[in-house]
């Protein structure tokens, strides 16, 4: 049975009724923007935005009968990248990419039956990695240019590698990948050379996000958020709650991350940011399943 990308997997499962369980983005500096996220309404995902130190939250999607998500900001914040899916049908998903206003939408990948989610572009522009299952159903990491042409499959194992994050410097790509034990946090080369593991262990490590600078990865470990430094040593808790958080991202200043949290009666999942050492939790969108934010750099 195909693995399928975790935030789509948890859209898939609200969808159905059934149970929630826990899920592409260097943060380029500079100040910060807004905050992209997909988000789940009327029986469809659209990618929304809340703005800078407020709540209110504007839609910038309006695909009738497809499935869209998991955005992420180039290095200018003025282009973004998401996986756009049809209607009933997950597997079959494809990269897009639109200005910041949600204009000028442009197709970059056409592989039916094929998945294509987590875009990330790289810190020039010229290229995205995205997560593609076309020659792994376990997912694989893939490159392209930035107009879609010239693919390239970067990670061979058969195993689950998915979640890729340019670094600031262009230089490696860290990612989500269970070839050695269940979901740990690797980096490669940006050409596919020299797999790395930084993160060991029984726990479940997910969804790397590099800090502006490229000193530290925040990511998620069982249901909560933590940072590291980037070559995987000195790993620090920054949450502590009891409802499982995920997908965090760096704010464009390196002071702030944002990530998903359900709600204490479970019904909810919702943006929030912290400060970088943990504290100052603001609670920032409140639909009912709000997922995978990315912050634009200004």
């Amino acid at each position: 049975m195909r693995r399928m990308t975790l935030a789509w997997s948890v859209v898939l499962s609200l969808m159905l009724s059934i149970a929630l369980t826990p899920t592409a983005n260097a943060a380029f500096p500079g100040r910060n923007g807004e905050i992209a996220f997909g988000r789940t309404m009327n029986g469809q995902n659209d990618i929304w935005i809340v703005r800078p130190g407020t709540t209110g939250t504007n839609r910038l999607t309006h695909t009738a009968h497809r499935h869209e998500g998991m955005p992420d900001y180039d290095a200018t914040g003025t282009l973004i990248a998401f996986s756009r899916c049809g209607e009933g049908d997950f597997p079959n998903c494809d990269i897009w990419s639109m200005n910041a206003d949600g204009t000028a939408e442009v197709r970059l990948t056409f592989t039916p039956d094929v998945q294509e989610t987590w875009p990330t572009w790289s810190p020039d522009g010229t290229k995205i990695a995205f997560t593609s299952d076309a020659e792994d159903p376990s997912q694989d990491i893939w490159v392209m240019d930035a107009n879609g042409a010239n693919q390239t499959q970067l990670t061979l194992t058969n195993g689950f590698d998915a979640f890729p994050e340019w670094s600031p410097d262009g230089t490696k790509i860290a990612f989500t990948s269970d070839r050695a034990t269940l979901d740990d946090i690797w980096v490669i080369d940006a050409d596919g050379a020299n797999p790395t593991r930084l993160t060991a262990g029984p726990r479940v490590d997910e969804r790397p996000d590099w800090s502006p600078n490229g000193v530290r990865i925040a990511f998620s470990r069982n249901g909560n958020i933590w940072k590291m430094r980037s070559d995987g040593s000195h790993e620090v808790k920054l949450t502590f709650n009891t409802q499982p958080e995920f997908a965090p991202t760096w704010s464009p200043n390196g002071k702030r991350i944002a990530f998903d949290r359900r709600s204490k009666d479970g019904k909810r999942f919702n943006i929030w940011t912290i400060r970088a050492d943990g504290s100052g939790a603001v609670h920032r969108t409140f639909a009912r399943f709000d997922f995978a934010p990315d912050w634009q750099p200004l």
